[in-house]
C-alpha cells in the first residue's frame, strides 16, 4: 500500500512521540512511588459511554471543576495534548513540566492553577483512557476515587463508527472522517471495559452505566456524590447552566451538555447490520452477556443476512 503524506506525517509524530517517551521512562518521570495529596476524582471507560456527559454534570457542583481532557495517565506523556484544547500556552506547560521532577508534581501543578482559575476545590479529571491506568492511578493518588463508566457494546460500536469527529492540528480544531469498522470499536469496547472491571470491587472505584445516567439521572448523581463525598446540587442536573468556555471542553461532542436524553438506548436495533451483529458477538458477546445486557445471544440472529 502506498502511504499518503498523511500517513507518512502520523508515523513520524508517533516515532517521535515513543522516542520522547522513552528519554522521561528512562528519567523517572512516571516515578511510582510518587504520591499526591489531592483528592480528584478520575473518570474513564471506553470512548463513547457517556464520559463526557457525565464530566459536565459533575462539573456543575459546586466544588468541582472538570476541563478538556488531558490524556496524562492513560497516553504517553505529551503537552501537545493539553495545550491547544485547553487553551494554554505551550510555553507555559513546558514550565511547569521543567518544575516538576516527575508526572504527579507536573499533574499537581497543573490541576492547582485550574482549581485556582476555576474558583473550585475538587479537580475531575475525564479521559476515557484513565480506564487503562487505573492501578497507577489509586496508587498515586490514595486520596482519590475513580469512576467507570458503562455502556451497552453494541451502542458503542455505533458511536465509535464515525468518531473522531474532530482533532487538533497545529493548534486548530479541524474536522475530520472517521469510519471505524466493528471489528476495532468492539475490540476496543472489550479491552476498554474490562480493564475497568478488574478494579470494580475496589472501595474507591465505582461503576456507572450509562443508561442508569440518562433515565434516572437525579437517584444516579445522588449515588456517585456520596460516593465521592460530595452534596448532591440541583444544578448538576440543569443543562442550561453553560461550562463551556475552553476551545476543548467538550471536543468530538458538543452536544453532551446540552441534554440528558435516552433517545441513543438500543440504537443498534437500527445501526448494525446482521453481519455486524454477528461480527459483535465472536468479539464480545461473551462480555455483553456477563454484563447483564443480554441473556444469550439470539439478539444477534433478529435481522438476516442480507441485511450485511
Amino acid at each position: 500500500m502506498k502511504l499518503t503524506p498523511y500517513h507518512i506525517r502520523t508515523r513520524m509524530r508517533m516515532r517521535a512521540s515513543i522516542r520522547r517517551d522513552l528519554l522521561l521512562q528512562a528519567q523517572g518521570w512516571y516515578d511510582r512511588s510518587a504520591r499526591s495529596e489531592l483528592d480528584p476524582v478520575f473518570i474513564g471507560g471506553c470512548g463513547r459511554s457517556g464520559t463526557t456527559l457525565f464530566k459536565e454534570l459533575l462539573n456543575r457542583q459546586s466544588r468541582c471543576a472538570c476541563g478538556p481532557e488531558t490524556s496524562l495517565f492513560g497516553l504517553p506523556f505529551n503537552i501537545d495534548n493539553i495545550a491547544a484544547p485547553w487553551d494554554i500556552p505551550r510555553a507555559h506547560l513546558l514550565a511547569i513540566q521543567s518544575a516538576s521532577s516527575n508526572l504527579i508534581e507536573f499533574a499537581d501543578r497543573f490541576a492547582g492553577e485550574f482549581l485556582e482559575t476555576e474558583n473550585k476545590s475538587r479537580w475531575i479529571e475525564k479521559t476515557p483512557n484513565n480506564v487503562r491506568a487505573i492501578d497507577r492511578l489509586l496508587t498515586w493518588y490514595p486520596n482519590g476515587r475513580f469512576i467507570h463508566l458503562i455502556r451497552d457494546g453494541r451502542d458503542v460500536v455505533c458511536s465509535l463508527r464515525h468518531h473522531p469527529r474532530e482533532r487538533i492540528v497545529a493548534d486548530r480544531v479541524v474536522p475530520i472522517k472517521s469510519n471505524n469498522p466493528v471489528e476495532r470499536s468492539a475490540t476496543r469496547w472489550l479491552n476498554d471495559t474490562m480493564s475497568g472491571l478488574a478494579f470494580r470491587e475496589h472501595p474507591r472505584c465505582l461503576e456507572v452505566r450509562y443508561e442508569s445516567l440518562v433515565l434516572d439521572p437525579e437517584n444516579e448523581m445522588k449515588r456517585v456524590c456520596s460516593f465521592i463525598g460530595e452534596p448532591f446540587e440541583p444544578q448538576i442536573l440543569d443543562t442550561s447552566v453553560d461550562t463551556n468556555h475552553r476551545r476543548g471542553q467538550n471536543l468530538n461532542n458538543e452536544r453532551a451538555a446540552r441534554s440528558i436524553s435516552p433517545k441513543s438506548i438500543a440504537r443498534w436495533e437500527s445501526d448494525l447490520t446482521g453481519h455486524e451483529r454477528k461480527v459483535f458477538v465472536d468479539i464480545a458477546g461473551e462480555l455483553l452477556i456477563a454484563l447483564g445486557y443480554v441473556p444469550d445471544h439470539s439478539w444477534a440472529g433478529t435481522r438476516g443476512d442480507a441485511d450485511g
